[in-house]
Formats: structure tokens, sequence, C-alpha cells
């Protein structure tokens, strides 16, 4: 069986027709135009929007203040006000000084006084110890104050310092009042004075 033949015509039209080079031209210019102005838009508002960002505010810093502080108040207390020291007149006694005359009398002084000396039979009073005292052991020193007058008799004979023992103190009162002395002399003549005497008791 044959096959159909089919003719295929082809008609050559030719790419690069003027209205088509024309269209193509036109495009184009109009896309690069629009590219040109986007790209140039784009531009002016980066550069608006840099120069916004490079006016920043140059604030000056704040140099502090070196002025030193004022001096602290005085609060010492203010010195006490002048008072003048009042005038002081003394009155100088001008009468003539009275010179004062003392008269020194000589003072005489008394003739010195000889001691008294015993006479007549010793100052003891052992021959006149106690007998009791003696048995009881007392012994002890009476001392005896008396007056030796002018005759060398002895008076007023008293007990200056005790012995311890009454006994043997009245022992010794009684046996001084019977002695004896040589009274004392001043100026050539006896005189009375006052004599103390030691009365010792003692045991053998």
């Amino acid at each position: 069986m044959e096959q159909p033949i089919h003719t295929l015509a082809v008609t050559h039209t030719s790419v690069f027709s003027p209205s088509r080079i024309v269209a193509l031209t036109a495009s184009t210019a109009i896309v690069l135009g629009f590219a040109y102005a986007l790209s140039a838009g784009l531009a002016q508002t980066l550069v608006e929007k840099v120069n916004d960002v490079l006016k920043a505010e140059v604030i000056p810093e704040k140099i502090p203040d070196k002025t030193p502080p004022p001096p602290p108040p005085d609060l010492r207390a203010p010195p006490p006000p002048y008072v003048p020291p009042p005038d002081i007149v003394i009155q100088m006694d001008t009468s003539a000084p009275t010179a004062a005359i003392t008269t020194q009398s000589k003072v005489q002084t008394a003739p010195a006084i000889s001691s008294p000396a015993s006479i007549g039979r010793p100052h003891t009073c052992m021959q006149d110890y106690p007998p009791i005292s003696k048995r009881l052991g007392e012994t002890g020193t009476t001392v005896l104050s008396f007056i030796i007058g002018t005759d060398g008799n002895v008076r007023d004979v008293g007990v200056a310092t005790s012995s311890g023992s009454q006994r043997l103190d009245d022992a010794a009162v009684s046996c001084a009042s019977s002695w004896r002395y040589k009274a004392a002399i001043q100026s050539g003549v006896p005189v009375e004075v006052k004599w103390k005497a030691q009365v010792q008791w003692v045991l053998h």
C-alpha cells in the first residue's frame, strides 16, 4: 500500500526585519532607561540616608569644673572685746618715816645652884624592906619626888613612879622622910630645891 505523500511548504522569513530591529531597540532603550532611573533613584536615596546618618549631633565633652571648693568657714570663737584696765592710783605716804628706837635691857641670868649632897646614914631602904614583900618576892624600883629645905631636911615626899607594889612604895616614902642633905647653895646662900631619888628593892 502506498503511503501518501505530504508536501510541506516552508516559508523563509528573516528574523532581522526592520520592524523587529526598531522594536528591539526601543525596548532595550526603555529597559536601560528604567534601569538607569532605578539605579539613580536608589543612589540618591542612599546618599540622603548617609547624609542623615552623618548629620549626627556632635555633643561636646563636658569638662569637669576644676575650680577649688571654697574654704571651710572659720568656726573659732571671736576674741573677747578689749576692755582697758582701770587706772589704779596708788597714794604714796609722803610723811617722813619715823625711826623705831628700841632699847635692849640686859637679861640677868640667875646664878647657878649647887646640887645638894646626902649626909648622915646611907640613903638606902633595904633595912626597911617589908617582911611580907620579901616572902612574896616583890621587887622593883620606886622613884620618889620631894623638897630639900634650906636646913637639909626632906619634906613633901611622894611617889613619882611606882614599883608595882603599894607596900614597897609606902616603905620608900617612910624611909626617905628621914634622909638628910647638905642644902643647895646659890650665891652663897642655902636655897630649897625639888629633888628626885630612886629606891631599888632587890632580894639577895
